[in-house]
């Protein structure tokens, strides 16, 4: 029998700033103004960015995004779908580009300037000196995030390989492991905690080999693993391990440059969201 004991914590979402860098050079209070002097009545058309890079990543997020490696399905998924409307509304959809990359290529690349949005990032210590976040009063802002989404843990139905009661992980099988998607949140969530992951490259692979005997249990945010052909032979353990929101952060250099853009998009994706997520916040810049 292995047993972890973890004390209880939740996300991060609600967690002060980390000290601002050199890179954090516009105030979300002006880039407000520039947003209302943007879009006042009688206004010029905004202006739009040369190019909005748009990074999603290259692992499958039924329903949010679809397909896998550099290829979208179609329909592409609610996320993909989102942020093209978002873009529309914005009167920019001829500097818009798609790619799909690595979860750790994202990261590196938007600390470079080389991708400018993510669609759709937590709010983690870990990043946020790298990404900006929709913010109010240092705190990451609920009333423009675009998804919500709680961190459970899932075994087959009758296993009793791991128990879990929100404080203390009991393993009972040979396989002190648990299995997560490669560059998905909860992976991150879980190597926080100092588990032991397993990573597969999708979650058609990670649900086979939690059948398999191969790990004992995935993990998922609930959204993801509800829209899994096997959910019916899954049992959920309660409580959550962790709940958060989730946003469409923009690089530090993309928003240096286009402050008042960026509030266009991240109030157009978050009212396109809306449609699903009906517990959040109405999408605000206040």
């Amino acid at each position: 029998m292995h047993v972890i004991t973890v004390s209880a914590t939740f996300g991060t979402v609600m967690s002060p700033l980390l000290p601002p860098t050199r890179r954090h050079t516009y105030s979300f209070g002006a880039a407000i103004l520039l947003f209302g002097l943007a879009t006042g009545s009688g206004a010029a058309p905004p202006e739009c960015p040369e190019e909005i890079r748009i990074a999603y990543a290259d692992s499958e997020l039924p329903p949010y995004v679809l397909g896998t490696g550099t290829q979208f399905r179609d329909p592409p998924g609610l996320f993909v779908a989102w942020a093209r409307t978002a873009i529309e509304r914005t009167g920019c959809r001829h500097a818009l580009r798609e790619v799909r990359l690595p979860y750790n290529r994202i990261v590196a690349d938007m600390a470079a300037g080389s991708i400018d949005i993510r669609v759709t990032g937590g709010y983690r210590p870990d990043v946020i000196d790298i990404m900006r976040f929709p913010l109010r009063q240092g705190l990451a802002n609920p009333a423009l995030a675009v998804a919500e989404a709680d961190t459970r843990l899932y075994v087959p139905k009758g296993s009793n390989a791991l128990t879990w009661d929100g404080k203390s992980l009991v393993f009972n099988g040979p396989h002190p492991t648990i299995g997560t998607v490669r560059g998905h949140f909860s992976e991150k969530v879980l190597q926080a905690r100092g588990w032991s992951v397993e990573s597969a490259p999708t979650w058609e692979a990670n649900v086979k080999k939690l059948f398999a005997g191969r790990v004992a249990a995935i993990a998922g945010t609930d959204s993801v693993v509800d829209a899994l052909p096997e959910r019916g032979q899954l049992e959920t353990l309660e409580p959550p391990v962790q709940y958060d929101l989730f946003f469409a952060p923009v690089s530090y250099q993309f928003y240096s440059r286009y402050p008042a853009f960026t509030l266009r998009f991240w109030l157009a994706i978050c009212r396109e969201s809306r449609s699903t997520f009906k517990r959040l916040p109405t999408c605000s810049l206040k």
